[in-house]
């Protein structure tokens, strides 16, 4: 017969690994914002969390491992920002491109340590290189569709839609890269208005194509 796990003050076995698990990737987010990838360890990340290292390797095998997860997290958090911005915003141009633009300024801004774990260059941990490739092509597709809902008179597989939305998750996230890195010195509301106009020209360069 299984064991059954014990249940704490109506909270499960499961329920606590899953909290434990959410902290310590928290806690390696907040290890990564002073100290980059070069500071994060098993040990630093326990610590941070206040819990024990063994509660660490309860979750992940090693530490490639939760780094990938701290990648994914920080990816799904941004991609939920960004889908609620957008459809909360008008349905004109303008207002869904700008929706787009704050919501990722803000994301960055306000989790600086996951918004350079997302970014192109920012931390080039080799366990992240992939996923940061496969979330690439979901940005691209993401990018792609809120061009297609803003000129749905083009065909379905249009390469000018791909190809454009290629360009602005290339342009944007080198441009995010800089800014964050404090390389590229735009206050956010210029940040966001100057790359909104980015953002409108290349949709209406996409237009003559």
């Amino acid at each position: 017969m299984a064991k059954q796990a014990r249940t704490y003050g109506g909270v499960s076995a499961d329920q606590r690994r899953a909290t434990r698990r959410e902290q310590l990737l928290e806690a390696a987010f907040e290890v990564l914002a002073p100290a980059g990838p070069g500071g994060l360890t098993i040990r630093a990340v326990a610590k941070q969390a206040g819990l024990s290292t063994r509660f660490v390797y309860e979750s992940f095998t090693d530490l490639d491992e939760l780094v990938v997860s701290a990648f994914e997290l920080a990816f799904r958090q941004m991609a939920a920002a960004v889908d609620a911005a957008v459809a909360a915003a008008g349905p004109d141009r303008r207002a869904q491109v700008t929706a787009l633009v704050e919501a990722l300024a803000d994301f960055f801004l306000s989790a600086p340590a996951k918004g350079k774990l997302l970014s192109t260059k920012a931390y080039g941990h080799p366990a992240v290189a992939a996923r940061r490739l496969a979330r690439s092509e979901d940005v691209s597709r993401t990018y792609g569709a809120l061009l297609h809902g803003l000129l749905p008179d083009r065909p379905a597989d249009d390469p000018a839609i791909d190809l454009t939305a290629r360009f602005l998750v290339g342009g944007f996230g080198e441009t995010s890269t800089a800014w964050i890195q404090q390389s590229l010195p735009y206050p956010r509301d210029e940040f966001v208005h100057d790359n909104v106009e980015l953002f409108l020209a290349a949709i209406a360069a996409l237009e003559r194509l």
